[in-house]
């Protein structure tokens, strides 16, 4: 093989690494900032929920004797709706984390291909 094809083939080796590079380094931030942006959804419906508490218990500090039990039960029900969302809501942002972890560990291996592949053709060329 002449040394400019050995050449090419080595510009193009090493392209294909970058682009691979490039497009989990791409995929990592989405990752991010998918997390960001579930983090502040976290956030907002936190304070909803503060502030929908606090109107139950204004609610049930100034309602009838007889209604205090209807509005008990839509409080209960608010809470046992928040936890479930929160539970979901940790859970997307744990599988993110997950995900974002695997495409670190994809990074590495790729870095650890590249650097063998340079070895290989330092090796190859100073043999030569």
């Amino acid at each position: 093989m002449s040394e400019i094809q050995e050449q090419k083939e080595f510009d193009q080796q090493n392209y294909q690494f970058r682009i691979r590079l490039e497009q989990l380094q791409d995929d990592q931030l989405a990752s991010r900032k998918e997390q960001r942006y579930l983090e502040e959804l976290q956030e907002e419906y936190f304070q909803l929920q503060q502030q929908e508490q606090a109107a139950y218990d204004f609610v049930l500090g100034n309602c009838d004797p007889e209604e205090r039990s209807f509005f008990e039960e839509r409080g209960d029900d608010s809470l046992h709706l928040a936890k479930k969302a929160q539970r979901e809501f940790d859970e997307q942002l744990l599988q993110l984390k997950k995900d974002e972890r695997s495409l670190f560990d994809q990074e590495e291996k790729l870095k650890a291909e590249q650097h063998a592949f340079w070895k290989k053709s330092e090796e190859k060329e100073n043999g030569a």
